[in-house]
């Protein structure tokens, strides 16, 4: 995923700079999801409410949108979009700081048996790179924390650092990154702590750019993208998190509803792309992406794959 995501502007209002954000594969998803007057729909990654507001604004007012994202931070981002849907008569809402594999969870206690359609939407968000504090981006010093949700992640992203063997560091970075200097980078990556803690951002990416030859330190994707993003899916268990939490949304659907999720990964894509042939009565065979024009406009559509599938009548 490119560290610079320029699908979101800033505006003004009386609160401050606000994100305007493009959600990717946005006619797409609304396709997919048929969505009709007055259902229930859970969005598990709600993040700052680009997808949720043109879902509820499809739902219209007597609709229900139950938005989950374990990033407490985001959620008044996705408060604020929702609310402005709503005024425009869009459907109401609800907000709660869980992971979508607690989707059992949140429906319950709102009394809500089941759902029409369900949505996530996998990957860091925009806003979570803008903010140094967080740690994710390479492209801003700042603690390297990288972590989707502190409360209940125990380990920050330089914990898992101190910790992790070099077979395991070259598996993940490998793995979930695609990185084709893997061993190298691990090794790196251990030499360096040995001597002292790696805990800043640039710190990472000054050991990422030393490790890799010249000739890979400049292209059109930033050399330390991998290495962060493999590292960021580790620390927060994302691919666990999507194994836990597809059969927990399926489940939450009533008879005859959908489940769409878009995919910013091969191993992501690949999950779903099994979940979906063993479970879905309907599905699609290949995957939506993304028009040439939304690519141009959008770097992060290059690598969005969206698939949705339909749940039995009875």
């Amino acid at each position: 995923m490119n560290d610079a995501d320029p699908r979101a502007t800033r505006a003004d209002d009386a609160h401050g700079p606000v994100r305007v954000h493009e959600p990717v594969l946005l006619p797409e998803c609304l396709n997919a999801m048929d969505l009709r007057a007055g259902m229930t729909l859970v969005d598990g990654t709600v993040g700052a409410g680009g997808h949720a507001a043109a879902f509820a604004r499809a739902l219209g007012p007597d609709g229900l949108v139950v938005g989950l994202d374990r990033d407490a931070e985001i959620l008044p981002f996705a408060e604020r979009a929702l609310t402005v849907a709503r005024t425009e008569g869009g459907a109401r809402f609800v907000l709660r700081n869980l992971p979508y594999s607690d989707v059992e969870h949140a429906l319950s206690d709102l009394g809500i048996a089941s759902c029409d359609r369900a949505f996530v939407d996998l990957g860091v968000s925009s806003l979570q790179l803008d903010s140094p504090l967080r740690g994710f981006s390479f492209m801003r010093d700042g603690p390297l924390d990288m972590r989707m949700d502190a409360s209940r992640a125990s380990r920050d992203a330089a914990a898992w650092l101190r910790g992790v063997s070099t077979v395991e560091l070259e598996r993940v970075l490998g793995d979930y990154g695609e990185e084709r200097f893997a061993g190298r980078i691990a090794r790196a990556i251990v030499e360096a702590r040995g001597r002292r803690p790696i805990t800043r951002t640039l710190e990472l990416v000054d050991v990422v750019m030393r490790a890799i030859p010249p000739s890979a330190r400049h292209g059109r994707v930033h050399a330390a993208t991998r290495t962060f993003q493999a590292i960021r899916i580790a620390v927060n268990d994302e691919l666990g998190e999507l194994e836990r939490g597809l059969p927990e949304l399926w489940r939450s659907l009533a008879p005859g509803g959908r489940l769409a999720a878009i995919a910013f990964h091969s191993l992501e894509d690949r999950v779903l792309k099994r979940f979906f042939k063993a479970h879905a009565e309907v599905s699609v065979k290949k995957p939506i992406v993304a028009a040439g024009d939304e690519c141009a406009r959008n770097p992060r559509a290059r690598s969005a794959k969206l698939r949705w599938g339909s749940k039995r009548v009875a």
